[in-house]
């Protein structure tokens, strides 16, 4: 429960900041906690259909991640209601869901997260690095609580079963 106080805090502080002018918005040099985009050729290809039962079903299954890998996940949106395929870590999803609690229809441009209306499809190239637990989530208000999310540590096998609420 102190994390997510934590977390809670440190967002909103952030926010804060943000709205106080000094944020620029040149993000080509921003760093992301579980990696960067990907550029060149990917090591693996991995298809990743949204679907309205809050679920990612992830073809051929991803497995495991490994550090300094590139994978290109060509994302679809399946299903008939919009939906959302973000990359971070726990802290990075947690400040991501309470933004998109304030703007559900938040334009995005960051390029570790495609919003998709329903048919639609979109390409997003990512290299993992380090070693925290990367978590895959659609922060549409309530498709995360609803299940829509995959947790996986980077150097380990597929593992939904890592904490995360």
């Amino acid at each position: 429960m102190k994390h997510v106080l934590k977390v809670v805090f440190l967002s909103l502080f952030s926010s804060t900041v943000m709205a106080s002018g000094t944020h620029s918005h040149d993000h080509g040099s921003m760093k992301y906690s579980v990696g960067e985009p990907g550029n060149g050729s990917p090591d693996r290809i991995i298809s990743v259909s949204m679907q309205d039962t809050m679920q990612f079903v992830f073809s051929p299954e991803l497995g495991s991640l490994k550090d300094g890998e590139t994978i290109e996940f060509r994302v679809n949106n399946d299903g008939s209601i919009q939906h959302e395929f973000s990359i971070g870590n726990a802290e990075d999803q947690v400040k991501h869901a309470i933004m998109m609690q304030k703007m559900p229809d938040m334009k995005h441009s960051d390029p570790n997260t495609v919003s998709l209306l329903p048919g639609e499809s979109a390409n997003l190239s990512w290299k993992f690095k380090g070693k925290d637990t990367v978590v895959f989530a659609c922060n549409i208000p309530g498709h995360f609580e609803a299940g829509m999310k995959h947790i996986l540590a980077i150097g380990t096998e597929n593992d939904d079963k890592l904490a995360l609420k």
